[in-house]
């Protein structure tokens, strides 16, 4: 029985070798969530190069009719690059977070379309070089919002006071009109993370 045709936008997350002629490539998209597919790649030096992490795409795949096995994709398009995403350590580094924290989430969230926005904000702030600590703060928080967890009631409300409102002033303000305070940021951050993994179900 011929596949079923299917086409998937989204943002590439992570993408992994299998044999030597194929791409298991991670996406995360408003419409579908996280999703795997197959994609080969050819070693010919004019084969159009498979897409990088966190370039937006689209992929018209096959999906076999069996239900086992993933959809191959039968062609492509890049929708948007993101390669200054890489050329800075910690830029990329938060990126990866990023990606990681739909990796180990994304098959179980309920409302994947402001999700997937707030993914692309944060993967955009990194792009225009904004400081990756606080859209990594930020992005943590409004995560928590958006899955309905209590970050603001709990954890924000527990924070001692110059915390609370170093980090209130931090969550409200546009990244770009902030001065950096390095420091202060990760602690916050590093207090975000373990409440989040210790009262809630994510994983971060």
């Amino acid at each position: 029985m011929p596949a079923l045709a299917q086409t998937i936008e989204g943002t590439i997350l992570n993408r992994v070798e299998t044999g030597e002629s194929y791409l298991r490539i991670s996406l995360f998209s408003g419409e579908n969530g996280l999703s795997l597919v197959l994609l080969r790649i050819y070693k010919r030096s004019r084969s159009v190069p498979p897409p990088d992490l966190f370039d937006d795409v689209e992929f018209n795949v096959d999906n076999p009719r069996s239900g086992s096995g993933l959809p191959f994709v039968r062609d492509f398009q890049i929708i948007k690059k993101r390669a200054k995403v890489a050329h800075h350590h910690l830029r990329f580094q938060i990126a990866s977070s990023l990606a990681l924290l739909f990796l180990d989430n994304g098959y179980h969230l309920q409302d994947t379309m402001p999700v997937y926005q707030l993914l692309l904000n944060a993967l955009s702030a990194l792009e225009d070089g904004l400081d990756p600590m606080t859209i990594w703060l930020k992005t943590l928080f409004r995560f928590g919002r958006i899955e309905g967890l209590p970050v603001k009631q709990d954890w924000l409300a527990n924070l001692n006071r110059d915390e609370n409102q170093f980090a209130i002033f931090t969550l409200n303000t546009p990244v770009a009109e902030q001065e950096t305070k390095p420091d202060k940021v990760l602690n916050l951050v590093h207090s975000l993370r373990s409440w989040l993994n210790a009262e809630t179900e994510l994983r971060c």
